[in-house]
This record gives structure tokens, sequence and C-alpha cells, in this order.
């Protein structure tokens, strides 16, 4: 072990012990809070060390399902209000973390166990960045188109119907992908194209008010240039922090945007101003995310334990356990195409929460997650058994991906969009699964049409 691991080692065990000092927090909850501590500071210390798309969904299981639960029994549970709203965590403290606690760790052993057995494991995304850089040498044409196709279609998808909105959508992403292979080009107009991608993506997302795509792309792109840098701990810390506040920030204004954005008839102009103006409303008023009583709405989002806890409430008193059937049905759906299974389960979470929960949600977007989405399978100890393999399902997708990469370097350029919405906490097994295996069909057919027809290896 490291000096560093070691200096955050010793903070994570001092942030879980100031907390002792309530003897309202479960061991559970200190721990977990040690954790996301410890987690966090060597995530940060990774940037420009490292690189591994499945850190974060460590980090947002923690958060999301340890911390913000924690801040709901500590602060807002026994409010009449919240309960009336149905805001609360349904179960008690101890029936909660007992399952979350070891469901999640369960997840993180199962991430962490290929990189603990390779002591080579880190280095590969140094090599195949290194490698991309020098093979996109006198190629920065490759990015250029890749930010043409990504704009045109990505503008086209509102015009497509049906299923052929999906197949837009990816190509949309290529976008992103554009960006990182135009950064990596030794271009001489590299600046203004990468220009004009950041703006199309920036625009994207208020256009669409569809902001978690930006948080994750961002996330995982910018980590991914930095890759191979020297930057001081200063500048990493900095980085972090921009991020925290510039994702809570989003998710204070995101609800008020989306009904202006999404009530149709206002020009895009208005709604940028819309956008910028809530922004610079949230900045000036600093002291409202100091207050308990106005974060509650930004809590509550970032809760998805609350969700958790209402299917614990509904399974098995009101729905027996599902014995696996949801997770051989998303096994199932990710192949085969709806042309040929017209009613196999949408993504979106309308299905799991009406039956896994008694919910049923109309005009926005709710989930039980892959936590609970296991328990509503297997129960307590089987739900934390699945969510080991779980993670090491993600975890050996990594390892293929680092195998083909010694072939075809540039394949890590497309690491933000092949696990875009496939390490996100507050969706389902459906979700996750299914895109990470259409997002790798759409990798492979990319690079086979581009060879095939157009004569470009990518």
């Amino acid at each position: 072990m490291n000096l560093s691991k070691i200096i955050y080692t010793i903070i994570a065990v001092l942030s879980g012990v100031f907390f002792t000092l309530n003897e309202k927090f479960m061991i559970e909850e200190i721990v977990a809070i040690g954790l996301f501590v410890f987690f966090l500071l060597n995530f940060i210390d990774s940037i420009g060390k490292s690189y591994n798309p499945l850190d974060i969904p460590i980090l947002l299981a923690l958060f999301q399902c340890m911390l913000m639960p924690s801040i709901v029994f500590h602060v807002y549970n026994e409010d009449a209000l919240v309960v009336a709203l149905k805001y609360d965590m349904g179960v008690t403290a101890e029936t909660y973390f007992s399952y979350m606690f070891p469901a999640i760790l369960a997840m993180i052993a199962g991430i962490k166990l290929p990189e603990l057995l390779q002591s080579s494991y880190k280095t590969k995304f140094s090599v195949a960045v290194q490698a991309s850089r020098k093979y996109l040498v006198g190629k920065g044409n490759i990015g250029v188109l890749l930010i043409i196709i990504g704009v045109v279609t990505g503008f086209m998808q509102i015009f497509i119907p049906g299923e052929l909105r999906y197949i837009a959508y990816l190509f949309g992403k290529l976008l992103y992908v554009g960006v990182l292979y135009t950064f990596f080009s030794d271009s001489k107009s590299r600046s203004l194209y990468l220009m004009i991608g950041v703006v199309s993506i920036l625009a994207q997302a208020i256009a669409g008010a569809m902001f978690g795509e930006l948080v994750y792309t961002l996330a995982l792109g910018v980590i991914l240039l930095l890759l191979g840098k020297k930057i001081s701990n200063s500048f990493k810390f900095s980085i972090a922090t921009v991020g925290f506040i510039f994702v809570l920030l989003i998710q204070s204004i995101k609800s008020d945007y989306r009904a202006i954005a999404w009530q149709g008839g206002s020009e895009q102009s208005d709604n940028t101003q819309a956008f910028f103006t809530l922004l610079a409303d949230r900045i000036a008023s600093p002291g409202r995310f100091f207050d308990w009583t106005l974060m509650f709405p930004t809590v509550t989002r970032f809760n998805q334990g609350m969700i958790v806890g209402k299917v614990m409430v509904h399974v098995p008193s009101q729905e027996p356990f599902a014995e696996g059937e949801t997770i051989f049905t998303t096994l199932a759906a990710s192949f085969v195409p709806r042309l040929f299974w017209p009613d196999k389960p949408m993504a979106g979470g309308h299905e799991n929460m009406l039956r896994f929960t008694g919910y049923k949600i109309e005009g926005y977007s709710m989930n039980i997650s892959p936590m609970g989405e296991a328990y509503a399978n297997f129960g307590v100890g089987g739900g934390v058994f699945f969510m080991f393999f779980y993670g090491l399902f993600f975890s050996l997708v990594i390892l293929f991906l680092l195998q083909k990469i010694k072939t075809r370097p540039t394949i890590i350029l497309w690491f933000p969009v092949i696990f875009l919405n496939s390490i996100q906490i507050e969706t389902d097994i459906l979700m996750c699964v299914n895109s990470l295996i259409k997002n790798l069909i759409f990798l492979w057919f990319c690079y086979w049409a581009a060879d095939r027809f157009l004569k470009i290896k990518l």
C-alpha cells in the first residue's frame, strides 16, 4: 500500500470515528461514511494515473443508497408531511441497512476482484491511451467525421419514429467519441473542432433537458482526457469540487427547467435563457444548500434508497419474490430485437415500480435500482449474493475490452459511450445490462462498417 492510500485510509477511519460520537448512528452508517470518504479520495487521486469507469457506480451506490438514506432517517423520516407524501424510507433503519450495506459491499467485492488479481490492471488503460494517440497521428479527419455524424443524427432523433429513434440515439453519441478522437489526434484545426463538439454536446443537453448523460459522459470523458498527465493534487481536488458543485446545481434546477423545456411551444433561445437564469439564481442563493427544508427536494432526488425501501415494504407481503424472473427476462431482452418480441419489457422503470412497489409512475422516470431488483427477486441473502456477481459481470466486461484494446487501442476512446447508461444506480438491471450489450454491438458495427464501406480503420 502506497503512502497516499495509507493517508486516505486514516482520513476515512477518522471520518467514521467522528460519527461514533452520535449514538444514533448505526455501525453500517459509520462504516459506509468511512468507505465513501476512502473511495472518493482514492478516485480523485487516481485522476491522471488510472481509469476505471466502475469506480463511479461504487461511489454512487455508497452516496445514493447509504449516505442519502442516512440523512433521511436522521433528518426527515419522522416528518408528518414527508410521510404523507410517501418520501419516507418506508422501513426501519435496521431493516434497510441490514440488506443494503452487505449488498453494496458484495457489489464492490465483485467489481474489485479482477483488479486485485492483476498487478498490471491499471497500467493497461494508460498504455491504451498512448497507443491511441500514436495511432491517430495524421488521422484527425476521423474525429471530425464522427463529430459531424453525431451532430446530424442527434438533431434527426426528433424526426425519427419508433425503434429507429434508438439507433439514431446511438449514432448521436458518436459526437462524444469524435471529440475524444479529435483531442488525441494531431489535427492542425483540433481546437476549432473540439470547440464545435463541446458546444454541440452542451446544446443537445440543454435542448433535451437530459443532464444525466451529460454528467456521466463528462465525468468519464474528462478523466480519460487527463489520463497519463502529471497533475497536482490541488488541481485534482479543484476538478472534483467544481464537478460536485456542477452536479448539485444541475440537480437543483432540473425539475424547474424540465417544466419549462418540456411544456412545448417555447423557442430554443427561450429555453436556453431560462436554463441560465435558473442556474444564476441558484448560484446567487448559496444559502439554500445549507437549509434542510429547502434541500429536501435535492436530497430526495439523490436518495435511491427510498425506492428500495418501498420495494422491501411491498415484497413479499404484497408481491412474491420474482425468483430470478426479471433477471432472466433481462438477459433475453438484451439479445432479442423487439421486432421478434413485441411484448418484451420496456426500460424506464414503469413495470418494475408498479409490480414491486405498488406505485404507478406517469410523466416522470423512477426505477428500483439493481439493488432493489436483486432484493425483489431473491430476498436479503440471495440479493446480496447476486450483487457480487452483478459487480463481477461488469468487471469481466472491462477485462474483455482490455484484451481487445491490444489490437484496437482506440476502443478506450469509446468507454464513455459504452458505459454511459450501464454504471447508473437509479435505474434497473434491464437498463444497465441492455444498454451495455447494445453499446458493445454498436461499437462492433461502427468498426466493421467504417472498415467495410468507408475503408477507414477506427
